[in-house]
């Protein structure tokens, strides 16, 4: 059983980081802390070439990155059509070859927006982006809710039959703009995404994702989430646990206890931080 636990981006750990440590730095010491990092920032725009180059020199050997796509590949961009999203996500594929070739590069993250509806012109144009992809391993995370009106079997079945991971998403349950928890295992890798439960700040319009993802994981949602992940190791090759809820270090925070729930990993030596009263930090 592999799970992998860590968070959504890595810079916005306020607390966590010594005082005065260049932001340049900061990759190397979380890696140091967590095996897993999702890249948040391609979301939008490319990196440089010397970015990667930097992730892979400030990170171990056994590090793994998922990365976000591009907001063109995944239609937030309405004014490109089909080809257009195809050709972003062959840029994308010749950009991350340096991470590929590095065994850094996790699933590449095609998250598409919550306007996105079931259909199966939306299916057939998620066949043409995974092709383009080739040899990157691929998770889909739908938004809208249609996709799950009848437990996800379309969906899950074409995400099989292209070999991509379904991503298991936690989230409010606000509206057509969320989806339930579905533990379905598609691919080799699973990826559990933890948004949080801040329903309140869901949908409304002009929140930023601070708000949104405002919101810390209790101790019992934790375990039950822990159990989920279990389960998902026992089909999966891997198992990738991502806390979204970046705000007020909560994401830190609950990766920290959800790593020693599943007994995968140990607080790091910045585990006091967080964990002021607990006893064993160091």
């Amino acid at each position: 059983m592999s799970i992998l636990v860590g968070t959504c981006a890595w810079t916005d750990h306020d607390g966590f980081y010594p005082q005065g440590m260049p932001a340049a730095d900061r990759l190397g010491f979380y890696a140091a802390h967590f095996p897993l990092v999702e890249v948040d920032a391609t979301f939008y725009g490319l990196p440089r070439e010397a970015t990667v180059e930097n992730w892979i020199r400030r990170t171990p050997e056994g590090f793994v990155m998922d990365v976000k796509a591009e907001r063109r590949m995944t239609g937030h961009d309405r004014a490109l059509d089909a080809q257009a999203r195809i050709a972003a996500c062959q840029e994308f594929a010749q950009r991350m070859r340096p991470l590929q070739a590095s065994g850094r590069m996790g699933a590449v993250l095609l998250q598409f927006p919550p306007w996105m509806v079931r259909s199966a012109q939306a299916i057939a144009e998620l066949r043409q982006l995974r092709d383009a992809l080739g040899e990157y391993a691929v998770s889909v995370e739908m938004r809208h809710r249609s996709w799950f009106q009848d437990g996800g079997a379309e969906i899950l079945d074409a995400l099989r039959e292209m070999g991509a991971a379904h991503v298991v998403a936690d989230e409010p349950q606000a509206g057509s703009g969320s989806v339930p928890l579905v533990p379905a295992v598609t691919g080799s890798i699973s990826v559990l995404r933890l948004h949080g439960r801040n329903a309140k700040a869901w949908n409304v319009r002009g929140e930023s994702s601070r708000e949104r993802f405002d919101y810390l994981y209790g101790t019992e949602e934790i375990l039950l989430l822990a159990q989920t992940a279990r389960t998902l190791a026992q089909t999966a090759e891997e198992v990738h646990v991502l806390f979204n809820n970046n705000a007020r270090n909560y994401a830190l925070q609950n990766a920290f206890e959800f790593a020693r729930t599943v007994g995968q990993a140990t607080p790091g030596p910045r585990a006091h931080v967080l964990f002021p009263d607990e006893p064993g930090t160091t």
